[in-house]
Parts: C-alpha cells; structure tokens; sequence
C-alpha cells in the first residue's frame, strides 16, 4: 500500500511540474526585404488639416530591410531621399521617416499587407499628423 502510495505521489508531483511553453512565432520581416515601388497622392478638400495641393500623384519606391531600416526615395524631378525605421505587427507597418534634404519634417505612415507583395496606407506629415494621403507599393 506504501508503494502505491509513493508511485500516486511521484506521478502527481510529475505532471504538477509547469511546462515551458514554446514561444509563438513572430512575424519576421525576411518578407518585406526588398525594393517596393508605387505611387502616393494628396488628400485635398475643405476640411480642417487636409492639404489642398492640385491632386498630383507621385511615385517613390521603399527600401525595407530585415532589421527594420526604411528608406524612401521620393521619385521626381529630382530623386528626394528619406531614411527611417518601420515596425511590424502582423499584417500591420507603421514607418517613420525623415528626408536627407528639403525638409525638416518627420513624416509617418500607418499600411497594412494586402497580400504579401502588396501594401496600402496613409501617409502622414509628423508623427499621425492629420495632414497627408494615401499611397500603395508591390515588390
């Protein structure tokens, strides 16, 4: 009866002992490593902090890298370059970029995968500032 006793007792304290939990993957950005290219526009109406430039659209392409360096070239007449940091949650970026020359704004953008070659958002002048627009870039 000990026995049995001690065995109950030496497999209660077995299965009582907490387990490590594995940790769940993260998204990793190897994905969005690469050279992306699009366009972005202006929002423009009457309403307070919309810009009211003349609806020109440009194109500009985003360097992403693994460690979560961003670099945007702004694609024009003349080519504006602009470096910062994006983070990942999901299917969810958010970037903050500040150009080389031309400007001493910070600018910012909210975007969200579409599909894995595709990304769209808004695009803001400051930290989510209500002034800017929407863009979109594919790899």
């Amino acid at each position: 009866m000990l026995r049995n006793v001690t065995m109950l007792c030496i497999a209660m304290a077995f299965f009582a002992c907490k387990k490590s939990r594995q940790p769940q993957p993260q998204p990793n950005n190897q994905d969005m490593e690469g050279t992306w290219a699009g366009r972005y526009g202006y929002s423009y109406g009457n309403d307070e902090g919309d810009t009211t430039f003349s609806g020109y659209f440009g194109h500009f392409r985003m360097e992403f890298y693994q460690n979560g360096t961003l670099i945007v070239h702004d694609v024009g007449s003349q080519t504006m370059t602009a470096r910062g940091t994006y983070v990942r949650n999901g299917k969810d970026l958010y970037a903050r970029y500040k150009y080389d020359i031309g400007t001493d704004n910070i600018f910012s953008f909210k975007a969200r995968l579409e599909r894995p070659d595709s990304l769209a958002g808004k695009w803001m002048i400051g930290y989510d500032g209500p002034t800017g627009g929407e863009f979109f870039v594919s790899k």
